[in-house]
């Protein structure tokens, strides 16, 4: 699936990157999920939910999001993000925030498709309920198109486990047009999340979807140096989550003979979100890393990763 992304409000110069010879990426979860939901909103066939619901608890409210003024929160990310000022921005979990997530934005980047919020007029009903939103949003502030969105084949927990099983999560391809002769294949991403369960195992999910992506990136076969950014819910505490990222990214990457991976880690690295970069011997140009950062700034239940990277002409191809 190729979907093409309008780039008239384009506000930045790719030739003025390629002098400046930087980029600076942010991959933030911003925590967008609603703070409640309303079972009022059912449709007519499925309002005895409502009812036995009400009949139980008291009330046809749901409570989703233990975070207050989730409004008023978002909308102080996207003055942050603002104020941030990078290039390339990929967040995960806006939901039913857009139109505060884009606020001070809009003149500044332009964007990815968003794919609405955890309402009942977004769910598709059959066979089960899923919110047909996977809650990422690319921004650039120069000219992309987003290539592909592409769901998991394996995820784990519906009435438990974090519930992955609820939304549409997965990836999405962004070909970023850096400079004059110089495009940058962004995947931005979210991962099964929670741990091992009753139900299911996320970490082994984890591992399959990790191998997933890598299969899309070998058989894309791109000449394109690679970010991969995003919220993996693999954390540095627990020995599957390293394993399935040294296993199922690293090694698997550098078996490809042109390619090779490394980390963007921070020296305080503790959290899941995580920025790492492919360079390819037949690109002739090669990306580097020159400083990474986790953000200290708290309005989120994740903090936002800032990565900044050169690129030189280093390959041999």
């Amino acid at each position: 699936m190729f979907i093409s992304v309008n780039t008239e409000r384009n506000r930045a110069s790719p030739l003025k990157l390629l002098i400046m010879n930087r980029l600076r990426i942010v991959t933030y979860n911003i925590d967008g999920l609603p703070e409640v939901l309303d079972l009022k909103e059912l449709p007519w066939y499925l309002k005895p939910i409502c009812w036995i619901y009400r009949l139980f608890k008291g009330t046809t409210l749901i409570k989703i999001n233990d975070n207050k003024d989730v409004t008023s929160r978002i909308k102080s990310i996207s003055e942050y993000l603002l104020k941030l000022n990078a290039d390339i921005i990929g967040v995960q979990e806006n939901f039913n925030y857009n139109n505060e997530l884009i606020s001070n934005l809009q003149n500044k980047y332009i964007f990815g498709n968003y794919r609405g919020g955890i309402d009942f007029s977004n769910v598709r009903w059959i066979p089960y309920p899923k919110f047909k939103t996977d809650g990422l949003t690319f921004m650039s502030k120069i000219s992309f198109d987003e290539a592909d969105i592409v769901k998991w084949n394996d995820n784990c927990g519906y009435i438990s486990s974090a519930n992955d099983l609820l939304i549409e999560k997965g990836f999405r391809l962004e070909v970023v047009r850096i400079a004059d002769d110089l495009y940058l294949d962004v995947y931005l991403l979210h991962m099964d999340a929670d741990f091992c369960n009753i139900e299911c195992s996320d970490s082994e999910v984890r591992g399959l979807q990790l191998k997933q992506l890598v299969d899309y990136i070998i058989k894309r076969d791109s000449y394109n140096p690679i970010i991969v950014m995003g919220d993996t819910n693999s954390s540095p505490y627990y020995s599957w989550d390293i394993k399935n990222i040294n296993i199922e990214l690293l090694h698997r990457i550098e078996h490809v003979s042109t390619l090779h991976c490394e980390e963007a880690i921070p020296s305080n690295c503790k959290d899941v979100d995580r920025i790492f970069f492919i360079n390819n011997d037949k690109s002739k140009y090669k990306l580097e890393l020159e400083d990474v950062r986790y953000d200290t700034i708290i309005l989120s239940d994740h903090r936002p990763l800032i990565a900044t990277f050169k690129w030189d002409s280093g390959a041999t191809g």
